[in-house]
């Protein structure tokens, strides 16, 4: 059961999604804003992170930055989850490091579609680099 964060200001949002998340097999903690965000990684890291852009004091964009950023988070996966999304939302989510964006409102089923495909392709790379080391390990018959 893969953990994952909702943060999201709104209150009815933020445990919407978190109840949808929880049905659909996923441990799920939530955050209000940068703060709890904060707390929540210091003790805890994630498999993802499903992260509200328009926040106040402190954007998701910054958030995700943040989460990229660091040497222990940097492989959470990031969904950035917003009601504004166009051609300068996709630009500002490459460069914050989400590793994908949804616009709001959606079908809560899009987001665990996107998670699972989001998750599925982390397992996938680390089975690879797995591979790739154990053949580098294993020495070959003579």
């Amino acid at each position: 059961m893969p953990l994952c964060f909702v943060v999201d200001d709104h209150v009815d949002t933020r445990e919407g999604f978190a109840e949808y998340l929880r049905q659909s097999g996923f441990e799920v903690q939530t955050a209000g804003d940068a703060g709890e965000l904060r707390s929540l990684l210091a003790d805890t890291t994630p498999a993802a992170v499903l992260m509200d852009v328009q926040m106040p004091r402190v954007d998701g964009w910054t958030l995700t930055r943040e989460i990229k950023e660091n040497e222990r988070t940097r492989n959470v996966r990031v969904l950035v989850v917003s009601a504004s999304v166009g051609e300068g939302f996709q630009r500002a989510a490459d460069a914050a490091g989400a590793d994908a964006l949804i616009g709001k409102p959606c079908d809560p089923q899009e987001i665990v579609v996107e998670l699972t495909r989001l998750l599925d392709s982390q397992t996938a790379q680390l089975g690879k680099k797995f591979q790739a080391l154990t053949e580098i390990q294993t020495p070959r018959p003579a």
